[in-house]
């Protein structure tokens, strides 16, 4: 049974725009939690999207919650799609990606690129490494740390 790559194309379908980027990590984040989180509220829900900030809100309360939030995206100026962009990058190469080609590919800065490289190593453990290929969802990088990251197939 072969697997087929995940290709540049079909990363560009999946993820056009930050709001499918941020819808992601909604889904896989929050979709196991049906009920508010808000200790007033608790009652089963559907968070919808607030349109003018990256975070969903209780229909019920409007207990809002962040999807970025305990993550390596959280508190961070750069889109979304750049994140998963360069997230796919290393996981599509062997040798992963420099901050330099970070820099020329994303049209930011030296500084942005490498913190940018430096937080997504930083959240990958050796396991990780391995099976980058074999798995397209985040998935908390360790049992200590809660930030999580993309891997594609």
């Amino acid at each position: 049974m072969s697997q087929s790559k995940f290709t540049i194309k079909d990363f560009k379908q999946r993820y056009p725009s930050d709001d499918a980027c941020l819808e992601e990590l909604m889904q896989l984040r929050f979709s196991d939690r049906p009920t508010c989180p808000n200790p007033t509220c608790q009652k089963v829900t559907k968070f919808h999207r607030v349109a003018s900030k990256p975070v969903y809100e209780c229909q019920w309360c409007g207990y809002q919650i962040s999807p970025m939030a305990g993550t390596i995206f959280h508190k961070s100026p750069t889109p979304l799609s750049d994140w998963f962009y360069i997230m796919y990058l290393m996981t599509a190469t062997r040798s992963g990606v420099s901050a330099k080609e970070v820099q020329r590919q994303l049209g930011v800065t030296y500084k942005t690129a490498w913190r940018m490289c430096n937080k997504i190593r930083q959240a990958m453990d050796e396991k990780s490494i391995l099976d980058l290929r074999k798995i397209c969802q985040f998935k908390p990088i360790s049992r200590i740390s809660p930030k999580l990251f993309l891997v594609f197939s």
